[in-house]
């Protein structure tokens, strides 16, 4: 009996372990993803005012 709860006490140490590992990844994959969202809005906002500006500068230049 004494080895069986050992056993379960080792088990419930090793899931709380894993539940705090799994939290802590979540929340640098949250924050993660919040950041690529961000770059890709800006870079795609990039991309549309990009080549508009630098078609107008090659004229003004010409």
């Amino acid at each position: 009996m004494f080895w069986f709860l050992l056993f379960l006490a080792v088990v419930a140490v090793w899931l709380l372990v894993l539940a705090l590992l799994a939290k802590k990844l979540w929340g640098k994959t949250k924050a993660l993803t919040r950041e690529l969202g961000a770059a890709q809005s800006k870079l795609e906002a990039a991309q549309r005012s990009g080549p508009d500006r630098a078609g107008e500068s090659a004229r003004s230049r010409a």
